[in-house]
């Protein structure tokens, strides 16, 4: 099992066109440890214990002890460990990341945990990255609950691969696809990864056609369409010409997955060198046009050439030419014949639009309660969202906004759109509001979660008995516009929703139960 516990480099050999993936053990590398490989990394200061918070709010009021039973050691890092863990609530098995803050030092390496933090958060509910399941502190340690991922590093399956032999192109094209799908999702959710490289993958399961899943945001950032980031990071082999301009957007990620498929296809990276200043030299070349982009020679000969148009494509040097991640799924070597196309936003916020305004009025209320109790770390990509869909920076969404930043390609749900932006508009002002946003947007992942059902519960429950009585519904809904009270119904429909046992009050488990209920969209 791989869950990002330990770092291994990927250096060819001496001579590059004929050597292929090897292994080496190498200093850590940067995400959630700090440690360094990518470019952005620093090194860490050792200091004695802190009390410093690094998380907040964002972390569990619950001590990480008593929630999981600590098992074996998974991987150790220079200022960390991962180590098997077991929910022990609801047994299921889990790996659990704790970071020492004595290797977060200066507030550059805090704010790096806190922003993957966010972002993980943001993209919980895709089986293409792995699941954030909790986060907690104390006084010595920042502790990340993740999934637990059976298979390997995924470079470390590939390189077992060349040993024995290449990978066929149907083989390469299955496993790109996923990478590709993964970013796809990231940039949908306005996400630009910036670190993208097999090392920051591992497989599903031990299969060997196992799905890959994205492990490690540490060099990410929120980003919407073609906005423009200056500052340089990335690792050597993977990082787009852009970025060591110090001018770039997420075209600077499909680089990084046409330097990915250059590797599966070949065994080695297109750009070369023995040191990191080669390296960097050897991508300055191709983007001169002083070097061509290596083609020819060992295996690409016996390779198609609707792949090499594909690897030319993402590696095309202006990135306002290079193949978008769309174009890329879309390209005839890698689309998935089962799977009609689709594109970027036919689309998670209309999903998830259309999903709330199916969901029973209880549930409505519910979500009220966990948007406004929800942690701002939780939701910060969902700010970032909401912001691009609100072009005219007014503070609320029209409808024309969104007709304009959904580009539905369906006629049927463009003519659907409506009906649904008025459920939406659960006060009724013909405008999406930030609130109303947040309520119909939260992901599956975290409407279902436990402590966010919790907080939501103990919103409701001021007297904090354990129940809610209709008196605390009722004040819960006074603090509503009229409109909004009248589109959620009356505490007595709203109690006979979920009171099971029908004792006219609702205990945390028929709340549970209740927001839990007809729950399809992700």
């Amino acid at each position: 099992m791989r869950l990002a516990s330990r770092a291994i480099d990927r250096v060819p050999s001496a001579s590059p066109r004929r050597a292929r993936a090897t292994r080496r053990r190498r200093a850590p590398r940067a995400g959630l440890f700090g440690f360094g490989d990518a470019t952005r990394s620093e090194s860490a200061k050792t200091k004695a214990k802190t009390k410093t918070t690094i998380l907040g709010d964002a972390a569990s009021s619950v001590d990480v002890k008593d929630a999981y039973e600590f098992g074996a050691e998974l991987g150790r890092g220079q200022f960390g460990e991962v180590r098997a863990v077991t929910d022990k609530e609801s047994g299921r098995a889990l790996a659990c990341k704790s970071i020492s803050k004595r290797g977060l030092s200066s507030e550059r390496s805090k704010e790096m945990v806190r922003n993957e933090v966010k972002i993980m958060h943001h993209l919980n509910g895709n089986a293409k990255v792995v699941e954030l399941v909790a986060t907690h502190e104390d006084a010595t340690h920042v502790h990340l609950v993740m999934e637990k991922l059976d298979g390997d590093e995924w470079f470390d399956a590939m390189a077992e691969q060349f040993e024995t032999a290449p990978y066929s192109e149907a083989e390469a094209a299955a496993q790109f696809r996923n990478v590709a799908h993964t970013v796809e999702y990231c940039h949908i959710m306005d996400v630009m990864h910036r670190d993208l490289k097999p090392e920051n993958f591992v497989l599903k399961s031990g299969a060997k056609d196992s799905p890959v899943c994205a492990i490690d945001f540490g060099l990410s950032t929120f980003a919407t369409r073609d906005q423009v980031f200056t500052d340089f990071v990335g690792s050597p082999y993977y990082v787009a010409p852009e970025v060591m301009a110090y001018k770039y957007s997420n075209g600077a990620d499909v680089w990084s997955c046409g330097v990915i498929l250059y590797i599966l296809l070949s065994g080695v990276p297109p750009f070369w060198g023995s040191s990191e200043k080669q390296v960097f030299d050897a991508i300055k070349r191709y983007k001169t046009g002083a070097e061509p982009l290596d083609l020819v020679s060992e295996p690409w000969p016996s390779v198609s050439d609707a792949a090499k148009e594909l690897i030319q494509g993402m590696l095309t040097v202006d990135p306002t030419k290079r193949m978008t991640i769309e174009d890329v799924l879309q390209h005839p070597w890698l689309a998935d014949p089962s799977v009609a196309p689709k594109t970027a936003l036919d689309n998670i916020v209309y999903k998830r639009f259309k999903n709330f305004a199916a969901m029973s009025k209880f549930k409505k209320l519910g979500l009220h309660a966990m948007a406004r109790a929800m942690p701002a770390e939780e939701i910060a990509g969902l700010s970032v969202m909401f912001k691009e869909l609100d072009k005219d920076k007014s503070g609320t969404v029209s409808i024309d906004e969104l007709r304009e930043g959904l580009k539905l390609q369906s006629s049927d749900a463009a003519a659907e759109l409506e009906e649904i932006f008025k459920v939406v508009d659960l006060d009724g002002t013909g405008e999406i509001h930030w609130e109303e946003f947040i309520v119909a947007t939260l992901a599956r992942s975290k409407r279902e979660s436990k402590a966010a059902i919790q907080r939501a519960f103990d919103y409701f429950d001021t007297d904090h008995d354990g129940s809610i009585t209709a008196e605390e519904f009722q004040s819960a809904l006074d603090t509503m516009s009229p409109v909004e009270r009248a589109n959620l119904g009356d505490v007595t429909e709203l109690i006979a929703t979920a009171d099971a046992n029908g004792d006219g009050v609702i205990d945390f488990e028929e709340f549970m139960t209740a927001m839990s209920a007809d729950s399809s969209a992700r």
